[in-house]
């Protein structure tokens, strides 16, 4: 059989064995041309170590699961395989020159085992299987010895002007077969950790998987991961899950649906789920949420403005710097200087006992004095006030205040997710079991979880949970 059927055949039946985004010809010049990549199998957990930007001396690791893959550019003269190998050349952007010239000199060896037959094949599956132990890879893999080397060919105007090592040069000599990229750590770390993302992904979206809300099988594509634990939902389940609570208002954080999964997911996220206009609104709430929670933030009280201004605790007043609009701060009105507020608060108590006691002739005066809404809205404030005194208490994390209508003493703030003990008011970790307050012999509240619970029942499951 003439060379050139040979070749045929043998890119033919490589064709249809692998996927074009591994295996690929060209036939642009005189001779047939491709290349394949080859993923290395490397030992599980596997540790890359990288040389720190500002600090080269120390090292970062990063845990991988998957490197870039090796290339294998090659070339088919005419007298191939009759006479001589194909031409190739081999890259790859975290093995050094060295340990490429070790796989070179492994393929001259596997193609001298049969030196007149096809090869590209059993070059591919020694790549593949052979290539760690070729190496001598274990579970921890320095890349020092890569920038090492990296800094040596710098020295080549050619590479430093091209970012590339084509052949040999300088003090040291390298098989021409050889390519080299030249990358700083930083670049390489960005790469290893962006490909291993890209793999892991690739192969999930392959994998047919139960939605743990739906308890549906669909394929991973199908799936979305909560960045930052990688918990995997159905897109169409997580979706509903967010659009259900940033609509009905309630998502002041919105966290993995995962049971007992604390993980915060990012807006990003959400807004690629649920669209511009309520990812924008889910924005708005947590920037809200984040001012509501800051001492030193107030709102212009002008109701066509409503920005949030930053005050000044030595200062009664603040300014507006969207409406300019300059205000006190206990009263609210327009600053007034060394003028007392028309109602102040140590008198405020007292003038509502008056108004609500007074005839109604007494209610016209002080209607005068003081302005009928103005007194009003004392009376309805005060109201408000002396109710939540007796009737909630405020969460020691962001300060909003909370009614206990029945259960257990272990309180879940709303807002902010922060468990507390509602009779010392003391935060409990979330992270461990917030139950151990109430059964820890030094507490103050030692067996007082259902202290002054009415309904118990309610609660029994919850408890449950952290046992």
């Amino acid at each position: 059989m003439a060379n050139e059927e040979e070749q045929e055949n043998e890119l033919l039946v490589l064709e249809s064995i692998y996927d074009s985004s591994v295996f690929e010809v060209k036939k642009l010049g005189r001779y047939p041309e491709g290349h394949f990549l080859v993923r290395v199998e490397v030992p599980k957990p596997f540790h890359v170590l990288v040389p720190r930007v500002n600090a080269p001396d120390e090292m970062q690791e990063i845990l991988l699961e998957h490197l870039p893959p090796v290339q294998l550019d090659f070339e088919l003269p005419p007298s191939y395989p009759s006479d001589r190998a194909p031409k190739i050349c081999l890259s790859c952007p975290w093995l050094t020159m060295k340990e490429l010239e070790k796989l070179c000199q492994a393929l001259d060896n596997c193609w001298w085992q049969d030196p007149h037959a096809v090869v590209l094949y059993r070059w591919m599956t020694l790549l593949e299987t052979e290539a760690g132990d070729i190496l001598g890879l274990t579970s921890s893999h320095s890349l020092a010895p890569l920038f090492k080397e990296l800094a040596h060919l710098r020295g080549n105007f050619r590479a430093a002007r091209w970012k590339r090592c084509l052949t040999y040069r300088g003090y040291k000599r390298y098989d021409a077969r050889c390519f080299k990229e030249m990358m700083d750590p930083r670049s390489l770390a960005t790469l290893l950790t962006e490909f291993n993302s890209k793999e892991k992904r690739r192969l999930f979206n392959l994998q047919w998987i139960a939605c743990q809300v739906c308890l549906s099988t669909k394929l991973g594509s199908e799936f979305e991961l909560v960045l930052g634990c990688d918990h995997a939902f159905c897109r169409e389940c997580l979706r509903e899950h967010f659009r259900i609570q940033i609509e009905s208002g309630s998502a002041s954080q919105l966290r993995c649906p995962q049971e007992k999964c604390t993980t915060q997911v990012l807006p990003t996220q959400v807004k690629s789920l649920v669209g511009d206009a309520l990812g924008s609104r889910y924005e708005e709430s947590l920037l809200n949420a984040y001012l509501d929670s800051q001492a030193d933030l107030t709102y212009c009280p002008r109701l066509q403005c409503q920005r949030p201004v930053v005050t000044d605790p030595d200062l009664p007043m603040a300014q507006c710097a969207s409406c300019y609009f300059v205000f006190c701060l206990y009263c609210r009105m327009v600053y007034h200087g060394v003028q007392p507020c028309r109602l102040k608060p140590g008198e405020q108590r007292a003038i509502r006992d008056e108004y609500l006691s007074a005839t109604p002739a007494a209610k016209q005066a002080m209607e005068k004095r003081y302005g009928r809404r103005t007194l009003q809205l004392l009376v309805d404030e005060s109201l408000t006030q002396d109710w939540m005194q007796e009737n909630s208490k405020k969460c020691p994390h962001c300060g909003i205040s909370i009614e206990k209508q029945d259960g257990c003493n272990k309180m879940t703030c709303w807002r902010c997710g922060t468990y507390f003990c509602w009779i010392c008011l003391v935060s409990l970790k979330a992270s461990g079991n917030p139950y151990q307050h109430f059964s820890d012999p030094r507490s103050s509240c030692f067996n007082k979880l259902f202290e002054g619970a009415e309904e118990l029942a309610d609660d029994d499951h919850e408890l449950g949970e952290f046992l």
